[in-house]
């Protein structure tokens, strides 16, 4: 069994002019709810072995407050082509995570965060809110074996149905 939590950044601060989309940090909204939704997540008793997240600033800040509840002895992943990604090339990196690692998260943005969760579901979401959650399970020991429309959408969570 392989398991991904797809995660879409916490809202993001559109009020410093002057900051670039790469560098926009979270608001005062998204700073509450990533220590929400990761509290959640541990509640719920999810083992992560490894996230791996875009290297935007509202990105990384939501995975660095995943990592506090989840793995807080692994540093967070950084991978840059997550920023500008195309489903396809998260499906990439998907493939190439070692086998012995069952449960990874991947931090990015939307709109590929829903295209990737309805590439990989036959269910679907229809749009991944900010700091939202999609759970994604395949029956597949080795992630190069995960095919399309092969995983089982487990849950989807989002901060409004925790507050």
């Amino acid at each position: 069994m392989k398991t991904v939590l797809f995660a879409r950044h916490a809202k993001s601060n559109w009020n410093e002019p002057g900051v670039s989309d790469f560098n926009r940090p979270l608001n005062e909204k998204g700073k509450n709810d990533a220590p929400l939704m990761a509290t959640y997540l541990q509640q719920c008793g999810y083992i992560i072995h490894q996230i791996i997240s875009s290297d935007a600033a509202r990105a990384l800040a939501t995975a660095e407050e995943y990592k506090k509840y989840l793995t807080p002895d692994k540093p967070v992943i950084q991978n840059h082509i997550i920023y500008m990604a195309s489903h396809l090339d998260i499906v990439d990196i998907i493939k190439q995570l070692p086998d012995k690692q069952s449960t990874v998260m991947i931090v990015g943005h939307n709109p590929t965060m829903t295209e990737v969760v309805n590439y990989y579901t036959r269910d679907g979401v229809s749009d991944m809110p900010s700091c939202s959650v999609a759970i994604v399970q395949f029956e597949a020991n080795n992630w190069s074996d995960i095919k399309r429309e092969h995983g089982d959408l487990l849950a989807f969570e989002y901060p409004k149905k925790h507050n």
